[in-house]
């Protein structure tokens, strides 16, 4: 074998050593320059106390910091929950008594609050009732109230109706997050700015202005957040109670037309001869008063009257020689 083939077998291995470690040292080289070091961050020093600025600079902290609250929390499922209940009664009394019994049934129990009730029982008419409840979510099974209401044997309809309140929990509290980070922001700013001098006081009232303004943002969203918590965490109960009108047998066959004009007859009727007999009612009192005024009129004006019968006649006896 020749020698210059021998010493270029011997040179192979290095020259592939030095180019690996040449490859090598290039893609550090790359990977360096794509993702350079994070250059330290100097705040200008010309900068200056302007109300603007430090809104903007509020803005964003508070934005970073509620999303990165987002990002960590987990919030449960809300939902708002409703239940109307329809009873129907024979007669008025077990209404009452249904009625009062549910309505001290939720004044007793602990997870129960009443919203509203109203009972009506009028003399001429069907009585009828309504009532509002609020019951605590993981009492809701258990709670004398609505048992009284479910297990009733006049029950005749049952409405559920179910509504996401997650999605509105969830926007109410980031923003309750971001606008309490920028007040405490603002306040910083605020107590930095007061050790200013008074010619930069315009950005300090601006300052102030808007700190005024997030802090009645937080008191309605804390207001939105408490109504959405009581709506989520219990049960809207309505329970109406009707006293349905007995139907005769007669009322559904062939003659019932027949028998429903009979009926509206007699009613009108009837209902003809009450009206008269409020009218006689009404013009009593003034017949017993009028009838001795009228008699005392009469025996006064009877006198009068003979009195001017009286000088009639005189005038015309002494207008007749006159003529004669």
């Amino acid at each position: 074998m020749p020698a210059s083939l021998r010493y270029q077998r011997r040179l192979l291995p290095l020259f592939l050593l030095a180019t690996a470690v040449g490859l090598a040292g290039c893609d550090g080289i790359d990977t360096q320059l794509e993702n350079p070091p994070p250059r330290p961050s100097v705040a200008p020093e010309s900068a200056g106390f302007s109300g603007e600025a430090m809104l903007r600079q509020a803005d964003m902290a508070s934005v970073s910091r509620s999303m990165e609250g987002n990002a960590q929390g987990e919030s449960q499922a809300r939902i708002e929950e409703r239940r109307n209940y329809s009873l129907q009664f024979d007669e008025a009394e077990s209404l009452l008594a249904a009625y009062h019994e549910t309505h001290d049934a939720c004044l007793a129990a602990a997870e129960c609050r009443v919203e509203q009730g109203s009972l009506q029982t009028p003399r001429h008419g069907l009585a009828n009732g309504y009532l509002a409840m609020r019951v605590d979510r993981d009492r809701i099974e258990t709670a004398e109230p609505v048992r009284l209401v479910a297990d009733s044997p006049a029950l005749s309809g049952v409405e559920i109706s179910r509504n996401d309140r997650t999605q509105q929990m969830i926007d109410t509290e980031a923003r309750l997050e971001q606008q309490i980070v920028l007040r405490e922001r603002l306040q910083e700013l605020a107590l930095e700015g007061r050790g200013f001098s008074e010619r930069r006081i315009q950005d300090l009232l601006q300052v102030e202005r808007e700190l005024a303004r997030v802090q009645g943002e937080i008191e309605s969203m804390q207001g939105q957040q408490r109504h959405l918590a009581r709506v989520t965490d219990t049960v809207a109960i309505s329970a109406s109670f009707q006293q349905q009108r007995w139907v005769e047998p007669r009322q559904h066959g062939v003659l019932a037309p027949l028998w429903r004009a009979l009926d509206r007859s007699m009613s009108l009727f009837f209902e003809s001869v009450g009206q008269v007999i409020l009218v006689v009612v009404f013009l009593t009192p003034w017949l017993v008063i009028g009838l001795p005024v009228l008699w005392l009129l009469s025996r006064l004006w009877r006198p009068v009257r003979r009195a001017f019968s009286r000088l009639g006649e005189k005038r015309r006896a002494r207008s007749k020689p006159d003529g004669a």
